[in-house]
């Protein structure tokens, strides 16, 4: 009973490990992120409409969600190939529908939200065993402020919006990635077990149980 209690916290405590690279370059991976960038980019089409329609653009609040949903495990299972293409895919099609007048500046916002994820990942995650919710969370809500900041320099150069609208706006959005990092801690859980995801060779078998 003991045993069955401890895997079930680990459940929701820690996600099942996976082997990390900063910078992987094998043709598995990079399809791999074009696919999720594609994925991102046709839901980023309906959720930054949806955006213009509630707030004219200038504050993401539904695309906070969503993106933390593919731009996060992008970012943490394929390091800095994986931030850099999930993070740029979608600001072309943005740029070519002409979807939101911020389209010109979210290769930087984007940027700025995938990059520091896998830094952090890479800085955070042991090899021994998956990331923690806690840490999960922690390195959405960097990644989400990050997002959050750059957006509001574009909202100042491009919409040249007021700075107190702007301090509103980064604060207004830290809840939507919070609630996008409980999306997507169940989401990666779900990838790693899939086997879409390399898992470490030497895993613990208290890993394994997970």
């Amino acid at each position: 009973m003991a045993t069955a209690k401890t895997v079930s916290e680990n459940r929701w405590t820690t996600l099942p490990n996976w082997k990390f690279q900063l910078l992987p370059r094998d043709t598995r991976t990079i399809i791999t992120c074009v696919f999720l960038g594609l994925t991102m980019a046709v839901i980023l089409q309906i959720t930054e409409r949806l955006d213009l329609a509630l707030t004219g653009g200038s504050i993401p609040i539904v695309s906070a969600i969503v993106v933390c949903a593919i731009w996060v495990p992008s970012a943490a299972f394929y390091g800095l190939t994986g931030a850099l293409i999930t993070a740029w895919i979608n600001p072309i099609i943005s740029n070519l529908t002409a979807s939101q007048p911020m389209a010109p500046f979210l290769f930087l916002t984007n940027a700025a939200h995938t990059i520091p994820v896998a830094l952090l990942v890479w800085v955070m995650k042991s090899r021994d065993k998956g990331l923690k919710l806690w840490q999960l969370i922690l390195i959405g809500q960097i990644g989400g402020l990050g997002d959050a900041l750059m957006f509001g320099v574009g909202n100042r150069v491009i919409l040249h919006l007021p700075w107190s609208f702007i301090s509103g706006q980064v604060l207004i959005v830290q809840p939507c990635y919070l609630v996008g990092s409980l999306i997507t801690y169940g989401i990666m859980r779900r990838l790693v077990n899939t086997g879409l995801v390399q898992k470490e060779r030497d895993l613990k078998a208290a890993a394994d149980a997970i």
